[in-house]
């Protein structure tokens, strides 16, 4: 069983700081105005096509601000501190760069797609029309699963910080957070998500800046802050752990990132080839400094003496250094970014369900697609309440998913991108990859594998595990889909 985040427990004591009527205040006052704008702009009439699609309507700023914020999750105020307290400033780094990958991918992969494909706006339609229905199934499947997991790791951090921060039940937060999010996406869908990131974006940033800001002075500057970590191994460039981790999230995050349907959305969303480069490489630039504040709370945690606990980092540091306004401020930071998540997840799995509906039922009506794709909407939002009550490791669910589409990721968009691979060889690919990375994958202590390779591959011993598993699955992937005979031309 996942292990349950502690930092709940542990800091408890520090947290008392923000009243329970303050943050609830709080949190109804920002999940409701944000619902009411998401509602006062899904008023216009939406259609089986616009609900799950916005072809060609958004420019630059709209597209880059709306990708901000979809991912940047609540997971940023958790995972990459989490990630910093045993990896380092390295294994920092390699987080920013890995969240920003993928967007770099898709600022180059998305036009290419989006020409060769300019029907069918999702990933599964893709493979589809290169492969057939069966592999329809398949990347439909492995993209639900990914953001199913995406969506009830953003509603655990969001009551993870409400249960640190001022003792919130965990059911009423999520609850909130969930209605009044689906109030807007289940009515307008996609085009009502990307207008309420795209506005989310600006009260994200300057509250993130304020929170950074505020921990620095709190510590007594810059230098003051960071001195407790002079000569620690968190700070060492080269360090194992950090290398290892770094490597890993490179590979991780940009598989996984290619596979949520909300961002291919997006890039069908721009206006044209040339709005998606720039949007994605805006948000790029964009996303890994946002990373990087972020998990520095972790380092900080770290220099402090504590070892347990590290993806509530943020909350300590804000808690014990910083006026009760600022901790104030964190919270509505961790409602916004959850807000811009959860929406654009739900619609993008409801737009993978009426698109895969539309392909093996075609006499379905637009009007019952968009009943469906509503429903969906609804419905998956609300399954992810009681995964994310039970408060498991946000930073392990992640990589459980990652490591599924990690051992898909070159077969299928190698596929997509002109290699010659059959169907066959497009599952079979997949399943080795899956394998070889699944035997070896770390147990929820995230040190100790299911099964040791390394000794058997004459790796070293201290190589991170979760870089062996992701880069067997990679690997063992790719060398089946290249060594597997080439499908005949038509």
């Amino acid at each position: 069983m996942v292990q349950r985040d502690s930092y709940g427990r542990v800091l408890r004591c520090v947290f008392r700081g923000v009243p329970m009527s303050t943050a609830h205040i709080l949190a109804v006052t920002v999940c409701g105005a944000f619902a009411a704008l998401g509602i006062w702009y899904a008023r216009r009439r939406t259609d089986a096509e616009s609900f799950h699609s916005a072809t060609g309507s958004r420019g630059v700023i709209t597209s880059a601000t709306s990708l901000v914020a979809l991912c940047a999750g609540t997971w940023v105020l958790s995972s990459p501190a989490e990630t910093a307290t045993w990896a380092g400033r390295t294994g920092l780094i390699g987080y920013a760069l890995g969240s920003a990958a993928p967007l770099v991918i898709l600022a180059f992969l998305g036009p290419a797609l989006r020409r060769r494909h300019p029907d069918a706006p999702s990933i599964g339609l893709m493979a589809r029309a290169r492969w057939g229905a069966p592999a329809q199934l398949l990347v439909s499947g492995i993209a639900l699963v990914y953001m199913s997991v995406y969506m009830a790791a953003e509603l655990t951090a969001v009551g993870g910080a409400f249960i640190a921060v001022a003792g919130i039940d965990p059911w009423f937060i999520t609850s909130l957070v969930a209605v009044t999010t689906l109030s807007y996406a289940a009515w307008g869908g996609l085009r009502a998500t990307i207008f309420t990131d795209a506005v989310q974006f600006w009260f994200v940033l300057p509250l993130l800046v304020t929170a950074f800001a505020a921990a620095i002075a709190g510590m007594g500057g810059w230098q003051a802050a960071n001195a407790p970590l002079a000569g620690s191994p968190l700070m060492e460039p080269l360090s194992a752990a950090g290398l290892g981790m770094g490597v890993c999230l490179m590979l991780a995050i940009p598989a996984a990132n290619l596979f949520d349907q909300s961002q291919w959305q997006r890039v069908y969303a721009c206006r044209d080839a040339a709005t998606v480069r720039r949007a994605f490489l805006i948000a790029a630039c964009a996303i890994a400094p946002i990373i990087l504040a972020a998990g520095w709370f972790g380092l900080w945690y770290a220099g402090l003496g504590l070892t347990s606990g590290g993806n509530g980092a943020v909350f300590a540091i804000i808690a014990a250094k910083t006026p009760q306004w600022v901790a104030l401020a964190v919270l509505a930071l961790a409602l916004l970014l959850v807000m811009s998540t959860l929406g654009s997840l739900a619609n993008g799995i409801a737009s993978v369900v009426a698109h895969d509906l539309a392909s093996f039922r075609p006499g379905t009506t637009p009007q019952r697609r968009l009943a469906i794709g509503r429903w969906v909407t609804v419905g998956v939002a609300l399954a992810a309440l009681p995964v994310a009550a039970q408060q498991f490791s946000v930073t392990y669910v992640f990589l459980v998913a990652d490591l599924l589409c990690a051992a898909a990721v070159v077969p299928v968009f190698a596929g997509l991108c002109g290699l010659r691979l059959p169907l066959r060889g497009l599952m079979v690919s997949c399943i080795a990859g899956l394998v070889a990375g699944g035997v070896c994958f770390p147990r929820t202590d995230l040190t100790t594998p299911i099964y040791d390779v390394r000794p058997l591959l004459h790796l070293p011993g201290e190589l991170n595990a979760f870089l062996v598993s992701f880069g067997l699955a990679i690997l063992v992937s790719l060398v089946v889909a290249v060594a597997w005979p080439r499908e005949r031309r038509a």
